[in-house]
Parts: C-alpha cells; sequence; structure tokens
C-alpha cells in the first residue's frame, strides 16, 4: 500500500521553491520568435580583436541563454556573423544599436540595449558537446533571423519572395554533434542539408570562452582566442555601433 509523503522544510525543499513556476528553456532545434532579454558584447583577449554579441531569448516561456553571433574575427575584420547582427536589427525594426557600459558582477560589461525587449525570429541549431568532466551537454547557435508573424527573412522580405525559408529549415536542419566521445555523427529528427541558409556551414560563429563556456565547461573551438567578459577600462571601438 502506498504511503503518503510527509513534506519537510530543509535547504533543498528552499531550492526548489526558488525554482516554482520558473519557465522551461528552449531544448529543440527550430524556429523560435520571442523577445530579446538581454544583449551583451563579449570580446577577444590576448591581443585579439574579436568581438560577439551574446543574446538572450524568451519564446513564450521557453528562454535560451548564451545565443552568440560573432561579428568581428580576431584580426578585427567583419565575418558572417555581421549580416546576422544587421538581420536581428531589421527584425527588430531598430535602426542604431549604440553600446552602454553596465556595471556588472564582474566589473564593466558591454550591453546593447535598444535590442532589449524587441521582438525577433531566431532559427537556432542545438549542438551537442563533451563537458570537461566528459558529460553530455548542449548549447544552441543562431543559424537565422526571420521577421515574427511573416517568417521572412530579409533577403525574402527584400525580393518580396514567399517566407519558405525558415520552413525548409524545419524540415532538414538537424541537431549539431560535437561530442568527442562515441555517438552518432548528428542527433534528431532533422538531415544535416541547409536548406539554403547560408550561415549554417560557416564556422565563424563559434569562438570559445563565451559565458556558456565559463559556467559549463565548454571546451575551446579552433576559430579564435577566448571571449570572456570585457574588462574594466575596455575602450568600445567606434566600428561596432551600427545603423542600417
Amino acid at each position: 500500500m502506498n504511503q503518503p509523503m510527509t513534506f519537510m522544510w530543509n535547504n533543498e525543499t528552499a531550492e526548489m521553491a526558488k525554482k516554482a513556476g520558473a519557465a522551461g528553456g528552449i531544448s529543440e532545434t527550430g524556429a523560435y520568435e520571442g523577445d530579446i532579454t538581454s544583449a551583451i558584447y563579449t570580446f577577444g583577449k590576448d591581443g585579439s580583436q574579436s568581438q560577439a554579441l551574446e543574446i538572450s531569448l524568451d519564446s513564450n516561456g521557453l528562454k535560451a541563454n548564451y545565443l552568440r553571433i560573432n561579428f568581428l574575427g580576431k584580426d578585427g575584420q567583419q565575418t558572417f556573423g555581421m549580416g546576422l547582427v544587421s538581420a536581428l536589427m531589421w527584425a527588430a525594426q531598430i535602426k542604431q544599436a549604440q553600446p552602454q557600459q553596465v556595471q556588472g558582477k564582474d566589473g564593466i560589461e558591454w550591453h546593447c540595449p535598444a535590442l532589449v525587449g524587441k521582438k525577433v525570429g531566431l532559427f537556432l541549431q542545438k549542438v551537442l558537446y563533451t563537458k570537461n568532466d566528459n558529460s553530455d551537454g548542449y548549447k544552441f547557435e543562431v543559424r537565422h533571423v526571420f521577421q515574427p508573424g511573416t517568417r521572412k527573412t530579409y533577403a525574402e522580405h527584400a525580393e518580396n519572395a514567399p517566407a519558405d525559408t525558415i520552413a525548409a529549415l524545419e524540415v532538414s536542419m538537424k541537431d549539431k554533434d560535437e561530442r568527442t566521445h562515441g555517438g552518432a555523427q548528428f542527433s534528431g529528427s532533422r538531415n544535416a542539408s541547409t536548406g539554403g541558409n547560408p550561415y549554417t556551414n560557416q564556422t565563424g560563429n563559434n569562438p570559445p570562452q563565451s559565458r556558456l563556456q565559463q559556467n559549463s565547461g565548454l571546451p575551446p573551438a579552433d576559430f579564435d582566442d577566448d571571449i570572456p567578459f570585457a574588462p574594466i577600462g575596455l575602450p568600445f571601438p567606434s566600428h561596432s555601433i551600427y545603423a542600417l
């Protein structure tokens, strides 16, 4: 005969209480429309001139954090990620995104407040990786940007073409497996075709040491030098202010 549980208040249940009613996270490859809840610049170190924009998305209560778009390489030259940033501004309907210094817990951070609170559409690919302790983890990479509601990419909007790209990605794109131990090459229900996505086969969007890597043991990628938080007093380059 089953016995009913006696409920106790202790440290463990107190932590559970803190999480009561908390929204879940995005967990699958796919297209998501939602609000940008944060947008923070990250910078290269050890002489690297690389820069990235790290955003968080809330899609009807489902959240994705540490979505990184690298737009300057270690040599300071623009990468394909600049196109993603430009598309993000178009989807968010903003003409300029001015950086702003904010005092963070680890020092000065550069934020992009113009993007915060704006609704955008992102196609996210789930990437499986091996943590430093050899356990499995996953992150998400931004593969395309689209307009909420219409689901059109900027190219489709500019050419007055049907909204086909995101639908094609939903059918074709699978999770990406970068784990260093065993397992199949890909995981998920979609195949690895890009469906015409110009960003999928690029590697420049994966510089190492985002806050996700710092917090979860994600191993460094080979594209660029590490990009942690900006150190206190780091000047912000003028060419990183965007206008359509």
